[in-house]
């Protein structure tokens, strides 16, 4: 037995030995034939001989070195480095690879390699002519960052001089290239770039240098040649084609950026996708019947391209819809979508049509096709936005989080999506995830003007008002010319009497006065600032200079007239609207801040006679019904004020200002089912209204007692989850008790009762829950006083479950 086992190692040893000669024999064959391709100038095809080497005998030091540099000339340095890095671990004390890798390093400015790389080069080559330029390259950049001018000259006059006798040596010209530009002369360091573009052609870098040597000498022409070189080197490079794009705009040389814009899109038939560049360019430019004259033209261009056609119809539709002409934009999409294939296209064309319809109210047809969308692609991205907007809409938040998550994971930058998430979050009662979401668009956006608005609301409605602070800041570093974000700093700034930060906005504001809103916002900005440092008569003067004699700018005077009111000025204000009203004595906007004026007079008779001629002569003035309506109730006229507003709904059937104040005065009359009718009407067309949510959710909670329509309430309520508002907390609470989470509802109807005390609703609800937790004593206070509250003569139900319940309490 133990002969035959070192018998059978024998054999294997020898068949070892056998196997390892025949590597050594095939890879010496593949070497040998590397080398001979090389010398013919095969190289592609003589690195795949050096790697069948290394296949074979993964130490071969020749082959790697060999394939390391075919790598380097063949672009791909990160390649070559690894192979001299295997060197450098099998070969420790050799220079050569350091010396490359090093070269490598720099090239790159991978500066931490190229000094331990280039140090262990020196330590092994020191009067070697490879290390020299590595030597200066490592020590110019040590001298740059020591700011020191006469070491950088010094290292810059041997970098001159090596290129004498090496003048290929792309290291020692770097630096010249280097201490030319720092020195600021862009003259001097051109001939230099311009010989390392002809050693590297293929190098961004050296054409990236090249034009800010010429944009310092300003030389324009050369510019756009250096510009449409780098087009030619680098075709498919987004940032050249928008490089070039930018330098036609800058120069407002809007027909030669049209033209290279035209040259990229193609011939008229190619993929749209390019024109869609040249239209909106157009547009941006030249003005939307431009764009508009352009979507006509490929139209006609694309007679024998339907899918192309069918795009550009879309295109026209969409303009159609946005100059509100609906019915026209929706019956060409309906045409088009009707003998379209199914396709992404088609599918995105279907979710421009849904979209649409949605928008005027037509959300079954709406609907149905978000459907067919997701039927065909379950996971399209466009249409699962539209129905996670449909599902928020109809208070089904969990829903639509799951679509958009989906959504999502597709496209997670998509802003849009992340906006969605936050509202359907808040809708959830989740302000938490709200705010993360909202945060997280911001990021993604790089704080673009729509995502900072909406999170620095959300911050500051939360009061975190250094928070808000932050984000408008980074929004107005990442977007100086919206006047959006600068007005809304400024409020901001205002409130917290930062009157610095406002200056340094207004200066903003002054460098963008070429923007039609510019000059309005400048002077508010103005005149607040003035009237903040108590110099009114100034800040008043200016306001009443943006006014001029435009008795129109009614927004105007009623804020010259609001500011001399607050500064006592009672006299300036009524001479200065009379002024007006003499120029235009039949505005009815005028007359309306009269009528207010009478009232801070101590005219409410003369205010309420200015309101009846106003609205008899405006019966579908709605701002004019408003306010004769709230006085006369101000005024104690209930019934004088019922009757302004039946005939002002005459007159405004839908109105939803009057509507509100119709279901106020139904729900105070004890028709608690037609107020339930009118919240549910306007709820319909804005389910994002808080108030109208809270008012129909506490409605249906207090008043209903079926299964339906405490889930109805539940839903739309539950984005009042955490509020701090007495009357939205009181709603809250109490669907939270009708669930049986009789903790929770007491930290809400607590706050609540405690600010609505003369509210016998208010009481109930807590007396109810306090009775709920067994807390008699504090039950019996909140009910009792419930009663008290209600009267006599109430007919509220919740008063006789009251007295049942303390009946019950007084029992035990």
């Amino acid at each position: 037995m133990y002969h035959r086992v070192l018998t059978a190692f024998a054999f294997s040893a020898t068949l070892l030995l056998s196997a390892c000669a025949d590597a050594e024999d095939k890879a010496e064959e593949f070497y040998q034939s590397g080398l001979t391709l090389l010398e013919e100038g095969d190289i592609a095809r003589a690195a795949i001989e050096f790697r069948n080497v290394l296949q074979q005998v993964e130490t071969h030091v020749g082959a790697r070195l060999e394939l390391a540099r075919i790598l380097e000339i063949q672009g791909d340095p990160a390649g070559a480095y690894g192979q001299y890095r295997y060197l450098t671990e099998a070969e420790p004390n050799e220079a050569g690879p350091f010396l490359a890798m090093a070269r490598i390093a720099i090239l790159n400015q991978n500066w931490p390699e190229a000094e331990r790389t280039g140090n262990r080069a020196m330590e092994l080559a020191p009067d070697d002519p490879l290390t020299q330029p590595i030597r200066i390259s490592l020590a110019f950049r040590q001298a740059v960052q020591d700011k020191e001018p006469a070491r950088q000259e010094a290292l810059a006059a041997e970098a001159e001089t090596l290129l004498e006798t090496t003048p290929n040596d792309l290291l020692s010209r770097r630096v010249v290239m280097a201490y030319e530009m720092s020195a600021n002369r862009p003259s001097a360091a051109l001939p230099h770039i311009d010989q390392a573009i002809a050693q590297e052609p293929d190098n961004l870098f050296y054409y990236l240098t090249k034009l800010r040597a010429l944009q310092a000498l300003q030389d324009a022409p050369e510019i756009e040649a250096v510009l449409r070189q780098m087009y030619t080197q680098f075709p498919e490079n987004r940032e050249v084609q928008q490089s070039l794009i930018t330098f036609y705009l800058q120069r407002q040389d809007l027909d030669g950026a049209e033209g290279f814009l035209r040259e990229l899109a193609g011939d008229d038939t190619d993929d749209p996708e390019g024109f869609v560049t040249v239209i909106r360019m157009l547009e941006e430019t030249r003005g939307r019947d431009a764009a508009k004259a352009e979507v006509e033209r490929l139209i006609v261009a694309n007679a024998d391209q339907k899918t192309n056609q069918d795009f550009y119809r879309a295109m026209r539709a969409t303009y159609a819809f946005a100059e509100g002409e609906a019915e026209a934009a929706i019956s060409e999409l309906q045409d088009v979508v009707a003998t379209a294939e199914a396709s992404d296209q088609t599918r995105r064309i279907k979710s421009s049509l849904a979209e649409m319809l949605l928008r005027v109210g037509n959300r079954d047809e709406g609907r149905t096709l978000v459907e067919e969308i997701l039927t065909e692609d379950a996971t399209n991205v466009a249409a699962l936005k539209l129905r996670a907007q449909l599902l928020i809409d109809e208070d089904q938040p969990g829903e639509a989080i799951v679509d958009l998550r989906t959504a999502l994971d597709q496209t997670p930058r998509d802003t849009d999506i992340l906006l969605l998430l936050a509202q359907a979050h808040a809708r959830n009662g989740s302000p938490q995830l709200q705010g993360e979401r909202l945060a997280t668009a911001v990021d993604v956006s790089g704080s673009a003007v729509r995502e900072s608005l909406l999170y620095a609301d959300f911050l500051l409605n939360s009061d975190r008002r250094a928070a808000a602070r932050s984000v408008l800041a980074d929004a107005r570093n990442a977007n100086p010319t919206s006047l959006d974000i600068l007005a809304q700093s400024a409020q901001l700034a205002f409130a917290d009497n930062a009157l610095g930060l406002v200056r340094g906005i207004i200066a903003d504001v002054e460098r963008l006065q070429d923007q039609p809103r510019a000059p309005e916002l400048l002077q508010s900005l103005r005149s607040n600032l003035l009237l903040r440092e108590d110099r009114v008569d100034e800040g008043l003067a200016l306001m009443q200079e943006q006014v001029g004699d435009a008795s129109e700018n009614a927004v105007g005077i009623y804020n010259v007239i609001r500011t001399q009111l607050q500064a006592g000025r009672l006299d300036e204000a009524r001479s200065y609207l009379d002024t007006h009203l003499e120029a235009d004595p039949e505005s009815p906007q005028l007359r309306l801040l009269n009528a207010a004026l009478n009232v801070a007079e101590g005219n409410p008779d003369a205010s309420e006679a200015i309101l009846r001629e106003v609205v008899a002569d405006n019966p579908d003035y709605v701002d004019g019904a408003t306010q004769l309506y709230v006085q006369l109730v101000r005024t104690g006229k209930p019934d004088a004020a019922s009757a302004v507003l039946a005939s002002a709904l005459e007159a405004n059937p839908e109105s939803g200002r009057l509507l509100m104040f119709q279901a106020g005065e139904l729900e105070r009359e004890g028709d608690i089912e037609g107020a339930i009718s009118i919240y549910e009407r306007l709820y319909a067309r804005n389910t994002n209204n808080v108030i109208l949510a809270n008012n129909l959710a506490s409605l249906l909670s207090t008043f209903r007692d079926d299964e339906e329509s405490k889930a109805r309430a539940t839903a739309v309520a539950r984005r009042l989850r955490g509020t701090e508002v007495p009357a939205f907390q009181d709603t809250y609470g109490w669907i939270a008790y009708q669930q049986g989470n009789f903790e929770e509802a007491l930290t809400y109807l607590e706050p609540a009762a405690a600010v609505l005390n003369d509210n016998p609703l208010a009481q109930y609800h807590l007396g109810m829950t306090y009775a709920a937790l067994e807390r008699s004593e504090e039950a019996r206070a909140a009910l009792e006083r419930a009663i008290e509250i209600a009267g006599p003569e109430t007919s509220l139900p919740q008063m006789q479950r009251a007295r049942e319940t303390l009946v019950s309490l007084q029992g035990n």
